[in-house]
């Protein structure tokens, strides 16, 4: 009650030194434009290219006959990217139909001209260290050279030589 008294009091003040109410204009509501949304574009069609009559399984199988062509020449990266299709996609297929891709040659040994003579020597010594009784193990410990070397060159050469000797 006291404030109420005291503003009163206040206000009259105020009027009776010549001071004047003055009312500023309030905000006004202006709604935002509207959003202009870009007309749709048709969706392209992914996956493997129609084949044109037939019943299911026959195109099933003129699609899996198109892949196998393509695997024979292509990785299944490659044939991927060319068909516009998962690679899980084309795996499953070449799994179901019994065809395999290229494989990549990220990675892998690629040979040049002198490693033939090289791997034709390695493969006699790996054959004379198996003779002598030694383990996959030491006869790579002593000829110095990686696992995947060894196995590669066993491999190529068709040498029988145990993972594991047989104990008696």
């Amino acid at each position: 009650m006291n404030q109420s008294i005291d503003l009163e009091a206040a206000k009259a003040a105020f009027f009776a030194s010549g001071g004047q109410l003055v009312v500023l204009e309030g905000f006004t509501y202006r709604p935002l434009p509207e959003r202009k949304h870009p007309a749709p574009s048709p969706k392209k069609r992914r996956g493997l290219p129609p084949v044109q009559s037939g019943t299911r399984q026959e195109k099933a199988r003129a699609k899996a006959e198109m892949v196998a062509e393509l695997a024979a020449t292509m990785t299944c990266r490659e044939a991927s990217q060319a068909l516009g299709v998962p690679q899980a996609t084309l795996w499953d297929l070449a799994k179901r139909n019994g065809f395999t891709f290229v494989s990549a040659a990220r990675g892998k040994h690629t040979p040049k001209p002198d490693d033939e003579e090289r791997d034709a020597k390695l493969a006699e010594r790996i054959q004379a260290l198996r003779d002598q009784g030694l383990s996959r193990h030491r006869a790579t410990l002593s000829l110095e050279i990686g696992h995947t070397t060894m196995s590669r060159i066993i491999k190529k050469f068709g040498i029988d030589f145990p993972i594991k000797k047989r104990r008696a």
